[in-house]
Protein backbone atom coordinates (compact mmCIF):
# COMPACT_ATOMS: atom_id res chain seq x y z
CA UNK A 1 0.00 0.00 0.00
CA UNK A 2 1.20 3.32 -0.86
CA UNK A 3 1.44 6.56 0.95
CA UNK A 4 -1.25 8.04 -1.12
CA UNK A 5 -3.35 5.57 -0.57
CA UNK A 6 -3.42 6.34 2.96
CA UNK A 7 -4.52 10.10 1.96
CA UNK A 8 -6.68 9.05 0.02
CA UNK A 9 -8.91 6.72 2.87
CA UNK A 10 -8.94 9.64 4.93
CA UNK A 11 -10.32 11.77 2.18
CA UNK A 12 -13.05 9.46 1.95
CA UNK A 13 -13.70 9.33 5.24
CA UNK A 14 -13.95 13.08 5.81
CA UNK A 15 -15.70 13.66 2.76
CA UNK A 16 -18.34 10.82 4.17
CA UNK A 17 -18.59 12.66 7.71
CA UNK A 18 -18.92 15.61 6.19
CA UNK A 19 -21.34 14.97 3.84
CA UNK A 20 -22.57 11.67 4.07
CA UNK A 21 -25.65 12.71 6.76
CA UNK A 22 -26.41 16.27 5.69
CA UNK A 23 -29.94 16.32 4.82
CA UNK A 24 -30.55 18.72 2.07
CA UNK A 25 -34.14 20.05 2.39
CA UNK A 26 -33.51 20.83 6.57
CA UNK A 27 -30.04 21.65 6.79
CA UNK A 28 -27.98 22.59 3.58
CA UNK A 29 -30.74 24.62 1.64
CA UNK A 30 -32.21 26.80 4.94
CA UNK A 31 -28.90 27.52 5.77
CA UNK A 32 -27.95 29.05 2.18
CA UNK A 33 -30.94 30.66 2.23
CA UNK A 34 -30.53 32.70 5.78
CA UNK A 35 -26.88 33.27 4.63
CA UNK A 36 -27.98 35.49 1.67
CA UNK A 37 -30.92 37.12 3.76
CA UNK A 38 -27.65 38.02 6.72
CA UNK A 39 -25.59 39.15 3.68
CA UNK A 40 -28.60 40.92 1.83
CA UNK A 41 -29.26 42.62 5.09
CA UNK A 42 -25.46 43.83 5.63
CA UNK A 43 -25.28 45.12 1.93
CA UNK A 44 -28.87 47.22 2.61
CA UNK A 45 -26.76 48.61 5.89
CA UNK A 46 -23.83 49.14 4.03
CA UNK A 47 -25.48 51.19 0.94
CA UNK A 48 -27.87 53.44 3.34
CA UNK A 49 -26.18 54.45 6.50
CA UNK A 50 -22.91 55.74 7.83
CA UNK A 51 -21.03 53.86 5.15
CA UNK A 52 -23.03 55.08 2.11
CA UNK A 53 -21.93 58.65 3.65
CA UNK A 54 -18.47 57.73 4.32
CA UNK A 55 -17.55 56.31 0.81
CA UNK A 56 -20.45 59.36 -0.98
CA UNK A 57 -22.63 56.40 -2.26
CA UNK A 58 -25.72 58.63 -0.84
CA UNK A 59 -28.59 59.33 -3.33
CA UNK A 60 -28.32 63.39 -3.72
CA UNK A 61 -31.43 64.89 -4.33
Amino acid sequence: MYFADNWARIFVVITFLTFGEAQIIGGIVPNLIAFVLFLGAIGYFALTGKMAEMFGWENKK
